[in-house]
C-alpha cells in the first residue's frame, strides 16, 4: 500500500531545484483603493476599583513582595543594568 504513494523516479532528471519565477505585476490606469486605517484608539477609563479589584491588587502586591524576599534569600536577583 505504501508503494502506491511513493513518487515515481525519472530516469533523466535534474537535482537542481526548480527556478523561481517572480510574480508578474499588472499595471492599471487608476490608483487602487487607499488602505484602511487599522489603528485602534486606546482609551483608558478612570474608575475607582471595586472591593474585588482592590483585593486582587493587594494580593498581587503581597505575592510580589514575597517573591522578592525569596529571590533575595536565594541570591537569584537579576542584575541591575545601570
Amino acid at each position: 500500500m505504501q508503494e502506491d504513494f511513493e513518487p515515481k523516479t525519472e530516469l533523466s532528471g535534474s537535482l537542481d531545484p526548480p527556478s523561481r519565477k517572480p510574480p508578474t505585476a499588472v499595471a492599471t490606469g487608476s490608483p487602487g483603493p487607499e488602505p484602511e486605517d487599522r489603528r485602534v484608539a486606546v482609551t483608558r477609563s478612570v474608575m475607582t476599583p471595586n472591593a474585588f479589584g482592590r483585593f486582587l491588587s493587594r494580593a498581587f502586591d503581597v505575592i510580589d513582595e514575597a517573591a522578592d524576599k525569596v529571590a533575595e534569600a536565594l541570591n537569584i536577583r537579576p542584575r541591575s543594568h545601570t
